[in-house]
């Protein structure tokens, strides 16, 4: 059998660009996986973050919510516990900010650590101890049981709280007896991502601030 060399060497040249391009292919092949790899590693590790914050954000957000129902629940215990006076002329309740429970805050805001405690079952279950500058407001997890801000062997968590009480105005409707009162409940938290902040909430964005007012409407 004879080869004409002409078509021998268009053949070899043939066959050496068949394995030029199937090189190419590969290694273009292998550029868009690695591509997509890293793309999709990118996009889990968002996710597990995103899901993290968003965690954090909706436990924030129940233990901002649980403040603001600890210091209105004093309100009406103070109220259980008080009688009905002439106030300038209108039935009410005189102490109403301190009857059982002290939140009577200041005109500048006072703040507290929400005191919890297990094993109390009468009025010493939650608290409000004032906070001066420095205070550690960190939370620990009491055996699922709640969350409080005395460590005693308990579990550290990545939260703090604060209540600020605030006499927001004695202006009419109000007056020094029934002032309108500001309660405000923030929660703040540490990650990879915020700040270990333990007394200043202003000094982080990774927070949740809960407010509501609160009057002395109670008057039977």
């Amino acid at each position: 059998m004879f080869f004409n060399r002409s078509s021998l060497i268009a053949h070899r040249s043939s066959a050496a660009s068949q394995r030029g391009q199937t090189l190419i292919e590969t290694v273009v092949a292998l550029f868009i996986l690695t591509t997509g790899l890293a793309a999709g590693l990118t996009l889990a590790v968002y996710a597990l973050s995103s899901s993290s914050v968003s965690s954090n954000k909706v436990l924030a957000s129940a233990l901002a919510r649980e403040g603001l129902e600890g210091v209105r629940r004093m309100r009406d215990s103070n109220w259980l516990a008080g009688n009905l006076n002439d106030c300038n002329g209108q039935i009410c309740y005189a102490n109403w900010l301190s009857q059982v429970y002290n939140i009577t805050g200041s005109g500048s805001g006072t703040t507290y650590r929400l005191m919890f405690n297990p094993s109390s079952f009468d009025a010493g279950k939650w608290t409000l101890a004032p906070a001066g500058v420095g205070t550690d407001y960190r939370l620990y997890l009491y055996g699922g049981s709640g969350y409080t801000h005395v460590y005693n062997g308990w579990h550290s968590s990545p939260f703090f709280r604060q209540i600020i009480i605030t006499n927001q105005s004695t202006a009419s409707p109000y007056d020094a007896t029934s002032p309108l009162m500001s309660v405000k409940s923030i929660v703040w938290w540490w990650d990879e991502n915020c700040p270990m902040e333990l007394s200043n909430p202003a000094l982080t964005v990774c927070k949740v601030v809960a407010e509501e007012y609160l009057t002395n409407w109670k008057n039977y």
